[in-house]
């Protein structure tokens, strides 16, 4: 019971259930509505899931706070929510921009956004980190993007996420990467393996490294 976050946990429940009835109440009234719904929900409850576990969604965490670039996540959030509006849209006020072969799109886009979840998962839990779990991260969420564009079956959506959603997802993903690779580079000055570190002693490593780059720190 002590590590349930209870303010988190009620308004998670709380916003899940609102959202639950609105856009049921927006999307039912319009054709090929219901695999659309079933994204939505999922999407809204693996974000309610993400934000009560503290996660950061658009970067992998796995750098100091204070690293991450603000311009890149703003960028990063102000794209996707806008996608998830556009989506919502699409359904609604675009049925003739919406890709036909209803639902095949759609269902491919949840099996899509499911097999996201997975890669991220997967590269949370390994033993080690390397430059490979950059890479998976970042895979993960263009896999999300795209499945956004399925999920609301949106012509308009395909081609934002290729325009302006892709080369974000490269930009922050190359960022992060060649930080670590900054890191990694002292940790090679020191002697240390440059296969990858250890979960286990990341933290404590990072701060080591960055006491170095701090001047006048002891």
């Amino acid at each position: 019971m002590k590590n349930i976050y209870w303010k988190r946990l009620i308004w998670v429940v709380f916003i899940t259930l609102y959202t639950g009835l609105f856009f049921y109440n927006c999307l039912s009234p319009y054709q090929n509505w219901i695999v659309p719904y079933i994204y939505t929900m999922l999407l809204i409850l693996w974000l309610a899931r993400e934000y009560y576990l503290k996660r950061l969604f658009f970067q992998t965490g796995l750098l100091p706070a204070d690293i991450y670039s603000f311009p890149l996540r703003a960028a990063f959030a102000l794209i996707f929510y806008a996608a998830f509006i556009i989506g919502v849209i699409a359904v609604v006020a675009w049925p003739a921009y919406r890709i036909k072969v209803y639902p095949i799109f759609p269902v491919l886009g949840i099996i899509l956004f499911l097999y996201s979840i997975v890669i991220r998962e997967r590269s949370a839990r390994t033993e080690e980190i390397t430059t490979g779990n950059f890479v998976r991260f970042y895979f993960s969420v263009m896999m999300l993007m795209v499945s956004l564009s399925l999920g609301y079956g949106s012509y308009f959506l395909v081609l934002y996420m290729l325009v302006i959603g892709l080369p974000l997802i490269l930009a922050q993903e190359r960022f992060e990467e060649k930080v670590f690779l900054r890191f990694m580079d002292s940790l090679a000055h020191e002697g240390r393996s440059t296969d990858g570190v250890s979960r286990k002693h990341y933290v404590s490593l990072w701060e080591k490294y960055r006491g170095k780059e701090i001047p006048g720190r002891k």
